[in-house]
């Protein structure tokens, strides 16, 4: 994701959008800062889109990322971690 200053957005806002436009996100920083960043109509929508699971957002989160990417544990890695367990016994009262 490339990252511009919010001065230098303002100087080339146009050719930002046309980078966004572009499938591009961009962040926008403030002394250094990240404080917002850029999408695409299409790109938002599909973030807010109803009726979707927080496991299909990171799922599409995911896909998106290059394959030589290192993200941290493989499907297979995480049900190894998991167990079938009913948990622990909690209750509200102390």
């Amino acid at each position: 994701m490339k990252t511009n200053t919010i001065a230098e957005a303002k100087n080339n806002l146009s050719q930002l959008i046309h980078r966004v436009e572009a499938g591009e996100a961009i962040h926008l920083t403030r002394y250094g800062k990240p404080v917002v960043v850029l999408l695409s109509e299409d790109r938002y929508q599909n973030l807010i889109a109803p009726n979707k699971s927080l496991n299909a957002a990171i799922l599409n989160w995911r896909s998106q990322l290059d394959d030589d990417l290192d993200i941290g544990l493989s499907d297979n890695e995480l049900k190894a971690l998991r167990t079938d367990s009913a948990g622990r016994e909690f209750s509200w009262d102390e």
